[in-house]
């Protein structure tokens, strides 16, 4: 219910602003798919690279296994604040709303689908279109702890802006995902899925010192440190792969 106030709230304020008028036609719905994976982006995009909003996204991905009741896994207050994005970028840049609402239906529709587990559908490569739209394997790369994998596919259905900015990344054969997130954590214990991030940014404003390093923690990626002492998942990926390349410098020799 609050996601649908907020939907309509948000139509209801910026349509009036909208740069161009748009109709519910097939040419107009490749538009305003192309514009709701952006607005799709910028969401989660956000959702991992700001610590505030990481731990609203974190539930997402706090599950160890991946199926499909993790599609549901959310903490009650992303949804929110995900439409408020979404809705607004697609208003503005003209999405019709009636084409909005049948364009979130599929990627509602597809949104669960790639959350199909490996007991289910072992290979997520979905064969040739995995050169073409984000399979379940994208997806299983997007919800993975390595540090290959971490904060990549940000897309749901169309790879366009993963592509742009540089996170597509394929599900590599020897390295099979593991799932979760990088914070000691129990995965069966409600209080940890759903609060646990939130009390870890709690006690790290609380610690810091300066008014500066307080709301730093707040905006900052998740792992980021006054100290300077960075673990992102951005550093992890970058020692990653700096890794593997001495190793195969060391191969070829």
């Amino acid at each position: 219910f609050i996601s649908i106030a907020a939907v309509a709230f948000c139509t209801g304020l910026f349509e009036k602003y909208a740069i161009i008028k748009t109709e519910f036609t097939w040419y107009w719905l490749i538009y305003g798919y192309i514009v709701w994976e952006l607005a799709h982006f910028v969401y989660h995009y956000l959702g991992h690279k700001v610590r505030l909003f990481w731990c609203l996204h974190s539930t997402h991905h706090a599950p160890d296994n991946m199926n499909l009741s993790v599609t549901y896994a959310h903490f009650f207050l992303e949804g929110p604040y995900a439409d408020v994005i979404r809705t607004s970028i697609c208003i503005l840049l003209g999405v019709n709303p009636p084409l909005l609402f049948f364009i979130m239906f599929i990627d509602g529709t597809w949104g669960a689908f790639i959350h199909v587990g490996e007991n289910i559908l072992k290979d997520g490569r979905l064969g040739f279109m995995n050169k073409i739209v984000l399979t379940p394997s994208h997806h299983r790369v997007h919800h993975a702890k390595n540090p290959l994998y971490m904060d990549r596919n940000f897309c749901n259905l169309l790879n366009i802006w993963d592509r742009v900015f540089g996170t597509l990344e394929h599900e590599k054969h020897n390295l099979p995902p593991e799932y979760g997130i990088t914070r000691e954590m129990n995965p069966q214990s409600f209080i940890d899925v759903y609060f646990g991030e939130i009390t870890a940014l709690t006690k790290d404003v609380i610690k810091a010192p300066g008014l500066k390093n307080k709301l730093l923690y707040i905006v900052m990626p998740p792992g980021w440190s006054h100290t300077g002492a960075h673990k992102t998942a951005k550093i992890a990926r970058q020692e990653y792969l700096k890794n593997e390349n001495a190793h195969s410098a060391n191969t070829d020799r």
